[in-house]
């Protein structure tokens, strides 16, 4: 697809028409009006120069300059005015309409389409072209009129110029077209260190953010952290100065060139006017007139020069946008096969998998294939990196695979629309984090005159949270942070995940999937969950991730995973009397909770 200046210009204004019926009007006032306030700005000055030197009488004051006087009062209002009310217009529709569009396709997105490094980048290019009105679809809307009142000026200025002072012409163009080479190398080095910028503009807010989160100002207090901080805040500073000046070196550059040459037009202009007025060829209103509009048609050049090259700016922020948003999901947005159709319990089965995370080459999961039984509760364990959690987000359907096939009672997932696809599963991940909203939300995730009170509490009481939900206030309604409410409160790593687990269960899924839910579980907790698993999970498909191998005895079978493949797959028991890899980390583990045990 084509992101040329053109296009971008197109598609900007298109979509800025199609949700504002008024911007076309304000669009059309303020180019007439720019046009002619300084026309009539001239005219004014030459009429009062002309009555003083040719005794003119009172009826010429009354007639010509009151009314050049009050038709500059009104165009001026007028283009004062719909300056103003486009201006807002840009600014409501950059921050509404455009920030919605790309919100919303973030939020249709595939996860694969925004978890990746690359990806995120792109997303925070997106997001720099609505931020603000420097970089972007803002700036774009500003300056495209202001290439075509400035176009307009020098065509209607440059034909007066021509037919007293042509000579002036050729100076000012040559002199405009060094002036735009100069600036366009400097924003051509500033475009060309944006990524530098953008790095240590984000170095710098996370630094500065984290000096003030609670989470960190336990640590940083307590390991002397202040001195590092500030020394990494410096560094960062001291490299975003380095940068800027030499950016500011390359305009100043081109700035001072600029004054130059006004210098010289402003000598040249003069010399020549001059030497008309005194050979009689001209008189001195009209050397006021002339004088007028080739200040005029400077200043129409350098607003072509410096609209041109924000255009050029802001193009590479709007190209990054409808990158953006033009790309496309992986997985089955359309329609399916119906999804109430699929009877539980359900039938799992990888055949031949392979994936690789988009930003790398190196295979997680390699060629793996495996089934799990209606209702059979699956443990899988290995080492960090063995593709435990890989395997549950391809499951899940917030990756699609490279090669192979994940089926479903032996149908393809991706011949289900994503959206009911997804609601077959209930899952707990390890680095959950809940929103800021209050407890009722975060486990129903539904609009409070749609949520069933009984379902809820039943969810809290069996993760473990109902006597803490009960404790509080505001009881379920309870806020998650201060951030919408100053009485909102923090829970502890183990309390969000049995807040997690409590989403999980409201849910009420047929197929329940828990990844490491007691790694920030207190051992009573923990084998209160061991204990609830069984009635969790019964007459369903459920599959278990943890580090602690003890946690597998409650599952039918374990899969053992090193490096994206299955090395050997049987009960706790049959693992335990096969004596390999299963047998020796659960031995290592076994040694840990007895030394513990009897400390």
């Amino acid at each position: 697809m084509s992101y040329s200046l053109l296009s971008n210009m197109n598609y900007v204004y298109k979509e800025s028409f199609k949700h504002s019926k008024t911007i076309k009007l304000y669009l059309i006032i303020n180019f007439l009006t720019e046009l002619l306030t300084p026309f009539l700005a001239t005219l004014l000055t030459t009429s009062v120069v002309y009555a003083l030197t040719s005794g003119q009488g009172l009826s010429y004051y009354f007639t010509v300059i009151i009314g050049l006087t009050i038709a500059t009062l009104i165009v001026e209002s007028l283009r004062f005015w719909s300056y103003i009310m486009y201006t807002f217009e840009n600014i409501y529709t950059r921050n509404t309409q455009f920030f919605l569009y790309l919100s919303d396709h973030q939020l249709d997105s595939d996860y694969q389409n925004i978890e990746p490094k690359s990806k995120r980048k792109l997303i925070s290019k997106a997001f720099e072209a609505i931020a603000n009105n420097v970089f972007g679809i803002e700036l774009m809307l500003r300056n495209v009129p202001l290439l075509l009142i400035n176009i307009t000026g020098m065509l209607f200025y440059g034909g007066l110029v021509t037919i007293y002072v042509p000579i002036v012409l050729l100076v000012l163009l040559v002199m405009t077209v060094i002036n735009f080479i100069l600036t366009k190398r400097a924003n051509t080095y500033m475009e060309s260190r944006r990524d530098d910028i953008n790095n240590q503009h984000e170095q710098n807010f996370y630094l500065t953010r984290d000096v003030a989160n609670p989470n960190y100002g336990k640590d940083i207090r307590l390991y002397k952290l202040k001195d590092w901080f500030n020394n990494i805040l410096v560094t960062i500073t001291k490299k975003r100065v380095i940068i800027a000046k030499k950016i500011e070196r390359r305009y100043i550059f081109a700035n001072v060139s600029n004054s130059i040459f006004l210098l010289i037009r402003d000598f040249v202009v003069f010399s020549l006017l001059i030497s008309l007025v005194i050979k009689g060829d001209i008189e001195i209103a009209t050397f006021t007139f002339l004088t007028g509009i080739v200040a005029g048609f400077t200043l129409w050049l350098n607003g072509f020069v410096e609209a041109a090259n924000n255009l050029r700016t802001s193009t590479i922020s709007v190209k990054e946008y409808r990158k953006c948003l033009d790309t496309e999901n992986q997985l089955n947005h359309g329609k399916g096969r119906d999804i109430n159709k699929l009877k539980a319990p359900f039938t799992i089965e990888f055949k031949n998998v392979s994936f690789s995370y988009p930003d790398t080459q190196i295979p997680i999961i390699d060629n793996l294939s495996f089934k799990i039984k209606p209702g059979e509760k699956v443990a899988l364990v290995g080492d960090n990196g063995a593709g435990k959690t890989t395997i549950i987000k391809l499951l899940t359907g917030l990756y699609k695979a490279d090669k192979g096939e994940i089926l479903i009672n032996g149908y393809d997932m991706h011949s289900f629309n994503i959206t009911d696809y997804m609601s077959l599963f209930s899952v707990v991940f390890q680095d959950s984090e809940p929103l800021a909203l209050t407890i009722e939300n975060v486990i129903t995730c539904q609009r409070k005159k749609h949520v069933d009170k009984e379902r809820l509490y039943d969810a809290l009481e069996k993760s473990g949270l109902k006597e803490k939900v009960l404790s509080l206030e505001h009881k379920e309604n309870t806020y998650l942070t201060q951030i919408f409410d100053l009485s909102g409160i923090r829970l502890s790593g183990g309390e969000i995940q049995k807040l997690m687990l409590a989403r999980a269960l409201y849910k009420n899924a047929p197929l329940l999937i828990l990844d490491e839910p007691t790694a920030a579980l207190d051992p009573l907790a923990e084998e209160r969950l061991y204990l609830q698993y069984d009635k969790l999970t019964k007459n369903n498909t459920s599959l278990f991730i943890s580090h602690r191998l003890a946690s597998t005895k409650f599952c039918d079978r374990v899969f053992f995973l090193e490096h994206g493949k299955i090395i050997e797959n049987g009960s706790h028991d049959e693992l335990i009397a096969l004596n390999k890899k299963y047998k020796e980390t659960f031995d290592i583990q076994a040694v840990y909770y007895k030394e513990d045990h009897n400390e």
